[in-house]
């Protein structure tokens, strides 16, 4: 697994293939603002900036020392306020890591996505994160076993500032804009027909769509091709036997060159550069 972070749009560091976990800093005007659908946990501290991060029907804003927790198979998407600098560490990493060291650390019924940190507790996470990178990238002797302590004291902290600090409100879409949402995650392989859908829904296209990029940021049919491409990406690393064809009507492209090109322009390289990405010895 590789997780590049970007600055200014240049790659800054990139997370070992050996240990599945990915640690960096996103210093940028610009940063990626792409829908994002994985299995893995997410961590964003942000340093500096102001927004929104949109988690499966709700927003939570964003500002210094907030952290954003983003659970397994949740989509998402980082709704920065336009022409702002943002920055933020960032730290990725599978449940299954810690099944057998401290699974109770994820665990906890008391989970919010948002919490507002003072700065001692700020400070400690930022050593933290760093210093994950440099293990990961010097890979001097006994980093895995280095990388994975230090995660679990990063977590260990996160667990005690949820117990402790404030927590960032909920901002719950809009309803209608709910039901589109729950209506493509339902028929992500078939048409999106908005007028049809609008008509259904009692109002009209337009204001079915205002309300969706309200709440989104996205636009319906940005929404659809971008959860498409992200379930895609999930048949390309999981699934060697299915062709890059197959998965393309599987996630509703009908024509091949459509969801080619929609592929690379969502990650910036085909189907076909991911998969081998992902499966090196496919």
């Amino acid at each position: 697994m590789t997780f590049a972070v970007k600055a200014h749009h240049q790659v800054i560091f990139e997370g070992a293939v050996e240990l599945p976990v990915s640690a960096g800093w996103t210093r940028s005007r610009y940063p990626e603002k792409q829908l994002a659908y994985h299995e893995e946990y997410e961590y964003h501290l942000i340093k500096r900036g102001c927004g929104a991060y949109f988690i499966v029907d709700r927003q939570y804003e964003y500002r210094k020392d907030t952290l954003i927790i983003i659970r397994p198979n949740e989509v998402h998407r980082c709704i920065p306020v336009p022409n702002a600098y943002l920055e933020k560490a960032s730290l990725l990493f599978p449940a299954s890591l810690l099944e057998n060291r401290r699974p109770d650390i994820l665990n906890d019924g008391n989970f919010c996505h948002a919490i507002t940190l003072v700065e001692q507790e700020v400070t400690m996470l930022e050593i933290i994160i760093n210093n994950i990178c440099r293990e990961i990238e010097t890979r001097d002797e006994g980093w895995p076993d280095v990388v994975t302590v230090l995660l679990q004291h990063f977590l260990l902290l996160v667990k005690r500032g949820i117990s402790h600090r404030e927590r960032v409100p909920a901002v719950s879409a809009n309803p209608m804009a709910s039901r589109l949402m729950e209506y493509i995650e339902q028929h992500l392989d078939r048409s999106l027909i908005l007028y049809s859908i609008a008509r259904d829904f009692g109002c009209t296209a337009g204001h079915l769509s205002r309300l969706f990029k309200q709440s989104t940021g996205l636009s319906p049919k940005q929404y659809m091709i971008q959860r498409r491409v992200a379930e895609a990406k999930r048949f390309l690393k999981e699934d060697g036997n299915l062709t890059v064809d197959n998965i393309s009507q599987l996630v509703g492209f009908e024509d091949f060159a459509v969801f080619n090109r929609n592929f690379k322009l969502v990650t910036g390289m085909t189907p076909s550069v991911y998969r081998k990405l992902q499966q090196p010895d496919k």
